[in-house]
C-alpha cells in the first residue's frame, strides 16, 4: 500500500440507501478521518454501480481499500471481484449490505477475498451508521435524518425499528433523489448527491458553488421524480390490462414496451393496480431479459429462489417483497410460464396462503 496517500474506492448502489451509505463513508473518511484509516487525509474515489455494472466500476484502477455498499453479491459481482484480483490488485475489501443473497454468502466472501463483511436485515445505510457509531464516529444531523429516511423507504430490520425519526419532507426528498438518479443513471449527479449528503455545511449552503445551485439540485430530483411517477403510472395502467394469471400471480410481459431504468418501480406500480403478486418481464439494451417479482408478504423472494433452483433465472437479487433475476438464455416463453407457475405454487404453499 502507498505510504503517503492510500487509494480508497467507494462503490455504492444507485438508490437512496446506496447514496446515503456512500455519504456516510465519505464523511467517515474525509471529515471524521476515522475509517478505513484513522487520521487519513486523502479523498475517496466515488463510483456508482449495480451488480450488472460492477466490472465497469473496477475498470482503470487499483485501490488499497474498496468499500462496497448496498450491492447484492450476485454471480456478476463475484466475477468482477475475481477479475480485479486476477489483475494483481489486492485491496482490503469491506462489504456492507442487507440483501439476502449477500447475507447467505458472507462467510464465503470473507474466505475467498479476505474481506470484512457487515451484513444484516436493516437497510445498508443503517448498518453503516451502527458500525461507524461503534468506532466513535458521530454523524451530522443531516446524515442521521437521511439514514432514518432510508429506514422508512427500505423498511424492515431490527436496527431500524427505533431509528425512524425522519420528517415527511426528508423522506420525500430522499425518495425523489433516488428516483432522479435511477432515471438518469448519471454518475456525476450521483456523486453530487453523495457529496451534498456528506457535507457538514447547513442546508442553506451546499457543496455545489451556490445556494441557488443547491436548490436546483434538489428541485431537479423532485421534478424528475414527479415526471417519472406519472409516466410509470400511465404505462402500468396500460400493461395491467395485459396481465396473465400464471399460478398464484399475474405475469406481465413488457418486452418491447419498457426498456429504460425504473423497471422495479413499474413492477411496484403494477402490484398496486392488480392488488396481487406480479411478475414483470422486461428486455434490456444488451438483449438480456429480466424477471422482476413484486409481492406483499415475502412471496417474491421465495418465488425467485424457486426459479433459481430450477435454473430458469440467474444472478438472483432483491428483497423479500421485490426480487429479480436474469432469464437464462434459451428459455422459451412456455418454459418460463411453466416454471413461474410451479414456483408460485411452491412459494404460496410455503407461506400457508
Amino acid at each position: 500500500m502507498s505510504e503517503q496517500c492510500p487509494k480508497i474506492l467507494i462503490v455504492g448502489d444507485w438508490d437512496a440507501d446506496g447514496i446515503i451509505a456512500s455519504a456516510e463513508m465519505v464523511y467517515a473518511n474525509e471529515v471524521a478521518k476515522a475509517f478505513p484509516i484513522k487520521g487519513n487525509k486523502c479523498p475517496t474515489e466515488l463510483r456508482p454501480a449495480s451488480p450488472r455494472t460492477m466490472s465497469e466500476a473496477f475498470k482503470g484502477g487499483c485501490w488499497d481499500y474498496v468499500i462496497i455498499l448496498d450491492i447484492p453479491f450476485t454471480q456478476e459481482v463475484e466475477a468482477s471481484l475475481d477479475q480485479l484480483t486476477a489483475s494483481g490488485c489486492r485491496p482490503k475489501i469491506y462489504y456492507f449490505d442487507h440483501h439476502k443473497i449477500t447475507i447467505e454468502k458472507s462467510t464465503y466472501i470473507e474466505g475467498k477475498y479476505s474481506a470484512v463483511t457487515f451484513i444484516g436485515l436493516s437497510p445498508t445505510s443503517v448498518l453503516v451508521k451502527v458500525f461507524l457509531e461503534s468506532i466513535g464516529v458521530k454523524l451530522t444531523p443531516r446524515l442521521k435524518d437521511l439514514v432514518s429516511s432510508a429506514a422508512v423507504l427500505e423498511g424492515g430490520g431490527w436496527l431500524s425499528r427505533n431509528n425512524r425519526s425522519a420528517t415527511e419532507g426528508m423522506v420525500k426528498l430522499a425518495a425523489s433523489i433516488s428516483k432522479a438518479i435511477n432515471q438518469s443513471k448519471d454518475p456525476e449527479l450521483w456523486r453530487k448527491y453523495v457529496q451534498w449528503a456528506s457535507s457538514v455545511l447547513p442546508f442553506e449552503v451546499s457543496v455545489v458553488p451556490s445556494a441557488r445551485d443547491y436548490e436546483n439540485l434538489v428541485s431537479k430530483g423532485l421534478e424528475v421524480s414527479e415526471r417519472s411517477d406519472k409516466e410509470i403510472k400511465e404505462v402500468a395502467t396500460g400493461l395491467a390490462m395485459t396481465a396473465k394469471a400464471v399460478g398464484f400471480l399475474k405475469l406481465v410481459d413488457a418486452r418491447g414496451k419498457w426498456n429504460k431504468s425504473g423497471a422495479s418501480a413499474l413492477a411496484s406500480a403494477l402490484y398496486k393496480i392488480t392488488r396481487g403478486t406480479v411478475a414483470l418481464l422486461v428486455s434490456k439494451s444488451d438483449d438480456t431479459e429480466l424477471l422482476i417479482i413484486r409481492s406483499g408478504h415475502g412471496e417474491a423472494m421465495r418465488i425467485a429462489e424457486e426459479l433459481f433452483k430450477q435454473g430458469v433465472i440467474e444472478d438472483l437479487g432483491g428483497h423479500e417483497n421485490i426480487a429479480s433475476g436474469r432469464v437464462r438464455k434459451g428459455i422459451s416463453d412456455k418454459e418460463l410460464e411453466d416454471a413461474i407457475r410451479k414456483a408460485s405454487l411452491a412459494a404460496f404453499r410455503f407461506s400457508g396462503q
